[in-house]
């Protein structure tokens, strides 16, 4: 006589269901923290030089955060590297918080700290150009409040991203606007 293990197939039934449950739970998550969005974006607003040492240079950076989504960020902090004309000229971390809101955007101030040794290799290499420049590259990750491994961000520009941009007269009245 052959017996039937109907409770192996009920308890098999279950753990798929609770599989299944726990993936519909982690995409739920996903969407939630912006998986599947558009990227924040970086940007470098200002470079203020600090009290430095001989050895030691300190910078503030100031990062713009733009929120392209429909949904806020709650920044825990960050950290980056910021590459000049090809040359690594600072990199910053901190531990600021930031209420990055719903397609919007937030300035975040960052000290920094440079090497003597990267502030010769960044006045040689301006030196070196016919035509002097000036090109950033800025990478890094952002932490943000219930996200895994945060989110990563680069973003590369040049001088006409910190220029003031002229003003231009409206179409019809002669006014100026940015």
């Amino acid at each position: 006589m052959r017996r039937r293990s109907t409770g192996r197939r009920e308890l098999r039934g279950a753990g798929y269901a609770l599989l299944l449950a726990l993936c519909a739970a982690t995409l739920a998550g996903c969407a939630s923290m912006g998986v599947g969005g558009e990227p924040v974006e970086v940007q470098l607003v200002s470079l203020t030089p600090l009290a430095s040492t001989a050895f030691e240079h300190r910078l503030r950076v100031d990062l713009r955060l733009r929120n392209p989504n429909n949904h806020a960020y709650e920044i825990e902090g960050l950290r980056f590297v910021l590459d000049v004309n090809g040359n690594r000229l600072a990199s910053g971390v901190s531990n600021e918080s930031a209420t990055l809101p719903r397609l919007g955007e937030v300035v975040v101030p960052v000290t920094t700290t440079t090497s003597l040794f990267d502030l010769v290799n960044q006045i040689l290499a301006f030196g070196k150009q016919p035509q002097p420049q000036f090109s950033y590259a800025l990478r890094g990750k952002l932490y943000v409040k219930h996200s895994w491994g945060g989110l990563d961000f680069e973003r590369q520009g040049s001088e006409t991203d910190l220029l003031p941009r002229p003003r231009t007269p409206k179409p019809g009245n002669g006014e100026a606007t940015k």
